[in-house]
């Protein structure tokens, strides 16, 4: 058994292999994606500046928030079941981003990789 966060029924984010699993298939994100991911589930239901998302994703690098925009398109199609309607990532124009659920720690048995959609 694999200790996981659950987001709602059927999405569990595996900090072990740093992706996402939606019902039984697994979504690998870039370790850059995952960070920023990371940092969102460490503050549910806050207001996440880009400034903060961009250190956490580019900790030596001066970045801009175009920068951010495809890591947070990532997310979201892991994540929502309509990532261009978005409910569990939201925007907050001129604030940043706000993780609008309460991740809840689970156990969960991970299907082995033969058993992988494609």
């Amino acid at each position: 058994m694999i200790r996981g966060l659950q987001l709602r029924e059927r999405i569990i984010v595996d900090p072990q292999q740093q992706g996402i699993w939606r019902a039984h298939h697994f979504v690998p994100l870039p370790i850059r994606t995952y960070r920023i991911l990371a940092c969102c589930l460490d503050h549910p239901h806050q207001i996440l500046p880009d400034s903060l998302l961009l250190r956490v994703g580019w900790p030596e690098d001066i970045r801009t928030p175009a920068d951010l925009f495809p890591q947070i398109h990532r997310i979201r199609q892991a994540i929502e079941s309509d990532p261009r309607h978005p409910r569990l990532l939201v925007t907050r124009r001129e604030a940043g981003y706000l993780l609008q659920v309460t991740p809840v720690v689970v156990e969960f048995d991970p299907l082995p990789p033969s058993a992988w959609s494609s």
